[in-house]
């Protein structure tokens, strides 16, 4: 039965932000469990693998997501799995957060997976698809107010339009798991705590969040491994309009 739940052969899979920390090692994953993988990001990948494919894309441009997504479809005739992952955020104070900021955060963190929601679902329908998965990663805090005490002046903090943009996310899960229902797509959403990151975060940080959380540490990528997988093996059929949580027990304090 393990070799069944861990056998992604012949799936395809699209993740989008498949160059970052997260989408990075979520793309080598689905490669190692034998996926054909499709990676889109704004920054070019160097990442060579005969199942990888890699689209340089901007995906807040909606007719270009419409146009990628229906060539993929042309090539593949189905896309079994999608991790909707590309996010970003602003690190301005509020009372100097411009519109162009907020526009940014909003474009890439919501609106883009709405639009790639979207268009999947028509192709989803044009090629007479019967099931698929839908994995959307938001955040803790879209569940949580960050404790500000933990950061220090210049050290990167959560913002409103990134909690906000993120809340959006968990809730636009339950209502696509709603009304995709009847077409056997399944739509859900994990939210990870703290990303440990020693490239862009101080050790005073690291220290002060860790000790927040009951488990002592922040997250590692891997460990949000299992609820992928979960998520989008034929093992979770009766599982949708979910948010699974990977926080370290951050949410429970």
């Amino acid at each position: 039965m393990l070799k069944k739940i861990f056998n992604f052969n012949k799936k395809v899979v699209l993740i989008t932000g498949s160059t970052g920390q997260v989408g990075s090692k979520i793309v080598k994953l689905y490669l190692s469990l034998g996926a054909k993988v499709y990676g889109l990001d704004i920054n070019k990948s160097k990442f060579k693998n005969k199942n990888f494919f890699f689209i340089n894309i901007d995906i807040t441009d909606s007719q270009k997501i419409k146009t990628v997504l229906n060539e993929i479809f042309k090539k593949e005739k189905k896309i079994d799995i999608i991790i909707n992952n590309a996010a970003t955020s602003v690190f301005t104070k509020i009372d100097e957060r411009n519109d162009n900021e907020l526009q940014k955060v909003f474009d890439l963190n919501l609106k883009s997976v709405i639009n790639i929601i979207k268009y999947y679902f028509i192709n989803y329908k044009k090629y007479y698809l019967k099931s698929a998965s839908i994995i959307n990663i938001a955040s803790i805090y879209g569940l949580l107010s960050p404790d500000f005490k933990i950061y220090l002046k210049g050290e990167r903090f959560s913002t409103e339009i990134y909690g906000a943009t993120k809340a959006s996310i968990i809730q636009i899960t339950r209502y696509f798991a709603v009304l995709f229902a009847k077409n056997n797509i399944r739509v859900n959403a994990i939210s990870p705590g703290g990303i440990l990151n020693k490239n862009i975060q101080t050790k005073r940080f690291i220290k002060n969040y860790s000790n927040r959380v009951p488990l002592k540490r922040m997250a590692n990528v891997e460990d949000l491994f299992t609820a992928i997988i979960y998520l989008s093996s034929d093992y979770s059929k009766y599982s949708t309009g979910q948010n699974i949580i990977v926080d370290g027990g951050l949410s429970l304090k």
